[in-house]
């Protein structure tokens, strides 16, 4: 004679799986941007250490709407400041350095996202108020890697590729702006304006989500 369980508990035992569900798709963005920062982390490692100077995750303070903005990764060096931002989207890409929104397709399926670019021209800024005022020579280049896009179809700059593309193209710039002592010193300037805090960068996943709550 087959086991049949109790009507109560199929209904249980659904709204689990669901709960489940839900939960995994809340995370999944999260944790294709941790790797994918990851996997742009593990890149910048193949450049020459004691010429580029790496950070990773960084957490800085700012005048916007935001009291800190999170920059993904900054490499110092004697021949520029670069700021990167990741981003972990998969599909074909395309996008134009003056539009506001690009798009991701996949599947036949379009998506719209905000400009990397622009996003990251706020790191610039913040990275830029920090170390003016004593390198006024300083100009933070920035940087778009892409991780998973299948293909990437973007006018407009050539500021922007895949991870690989990305390190090469911090290779690109030859003429030094910077003193050994003087990378060194803007290194240690933002390593230490980093906010390593547990309960401020709490605070700022949550002020982000809220403003893409609204």
């Amino acid at each position: 004679m087959a086991f049949k369980l109790p009507v109560n508990w199929l209904w249980i035992g659904l709204i689990i799986v669901l709960i489940i569900i839900v939960l995994v798709k809340r995370k999944i963005p999260f944790l294709r941007g941790w790797a994918g920062e990851r996997y742009v982390k593990r890149s910048l490692t193949t450049l020459d250490q004691n010429e580029y100077k790496i950070l990773n995750n960084l957490l800085l303070p700012t005048r916007g709407v935001l009291r800190t903005t999170q920059v993904d990764h900054v490499v110092v060096s004697r021949t520029g400041i670069f700021c990167i931002e990741t981003k972990a989207h998969s599909g074909w890409i395309f996008g134009d350095a003056r539009q506001e929104h690009w798009t991701r397709v996949m599947f036949h399926i379009k998506e719209k996202f905000y400009n990397p670019l622009l996003q990251n021209q706020t790191h610039v800024c913040v990275i830029e108020d920090l170390i003016k005022s004593k390198y006024p020579q300083a100009h933070v280049i920035s940087l778009v890697a892409f991780t998973n896009a299948d293909k990437l179809h973007i006018i407009g700059t050539n500021a922007v590729g895949y991870d690989n593309e990305i390190v090469q193209k911090i290779k690109n710039y030859f003429t030094p702006i910077f003193t050994d002592a003087e990378r060194d010193d803007v290194y240690n300037i933002l390593r230490q304006a980093n906010i390593t805090d547990k309960n401020a960068r709490k605070a700022h996943n949550h002020d982000v989500k809220s403003i893409v709550a609204q």
